[in-house]
């Protein structure tokens, strides 16, 4: 038997709130390709993270904050892909998603650091992302969103 998603009583997981709502525009993740070839070979694609979040003082509402990696093969596909995500969350607010109602978007500021490649050294014969550099390949968006319990 299957868990009911989102299980009832429960604040919904944010990170698949995305995934589910930007299915539509490019594959989209809670966890990055293991390596640099599976992520070339994922190629667009978006990744979801929760943040943080806070819970209000009824414990009803939950404003989770999610951070949207978008990348492209190149600058110009993140960014118009990233327009197509911004559009999509900002939209989100009143809609159901995979039966999570969601009410209220906003666009924040990204609060943790600009996501950095791994430093991988080739003389360890480890793998390296080829041309990971996130002024290449991508773009960063912070939302905060609001959902009730379940």
């Amino acid at each position: 038997m299957t868990t009911p998603y989102p299980a009832p009583g429960e604040f919904p997981d944010f990170e698949q709130v995305m995934v589910d709502l930007l299915k539509s525009i490019a594959t989209t993740v809670s966890t990055l390709p293991a390596t640099g070839d599976d992520f070339q070979s994922a190629l667009p694609f978006i990744w979801a993270r929760k943040t943080g979040g806070t819970v209000d003082f009824n414990a009803i509402t939950y404003r989770a904050n999610v951070r949207l990696a978008v990348f492209g093969s190149n600058r110009p596909q993140a960014q118009m892909l990233a327009t197509q995500v911004r559009a999509a969350v900002l939209n989100a607010p009143a809609a159901r998603v995979n039966g999570v109602l969601v009410d209220w978007v906003e666009e924040i500021a990204v609060t943790e650091p600009e996501f950095q490649p791994p430093t991988l050294r080739r003389s360890r014969n480890l793998l390296e992302f080829p041309d990971l550099d996130p002024l290449n390949q991508m773009v960063d968006l912070a939302f905060a969103l609001d959902a009730r319990r379940q």
